[in-house]
């Protein structure tokens, strides 16, 4: 699998539901795999950390699959200004 988003999220839930990551794809529902409302919490609390992002609740809702996940993480990646993490490093003079 070449998509490292979809391998650490992959990664990460085969974790939390302490199942192994190879059982799990992009297509694999969430509903199937027993996941439960504290499941999700846990999921995204994991999610946040590994990826230092910060994920809507509304987005949540919509979540269903796999997939649903790496793409809404994938989109507040791209609209992430890659340099606040970095801070600034020199002053501009």
């Amino acid at each position: 699998m070449a998509d490292e988003v979809a391998e650490k999220v992959i990664a990460t839930l085969a974790s939390v539901k302490r199942i192994p990551a190879d059982k799990i794809t992009v297509d694999t529902n969430l509903q199937e795999m027993g996941i439960d409302s504290l499941d999700v919490f846990t999921l995204l609390f994991e999610l946040e950390n590994a990826f230092k992002i910060s994920i809507p609740d509304d987005d949540v809702r919509s979540i269903k699959t796999v997939g649903d996940i790496v793409t809404g993480i994938k989109k507040i990646l791209a609209a992430t200004p890659p340099s606040t993490a970095n801070g600034s490093a020199s002053p501009a003079v």
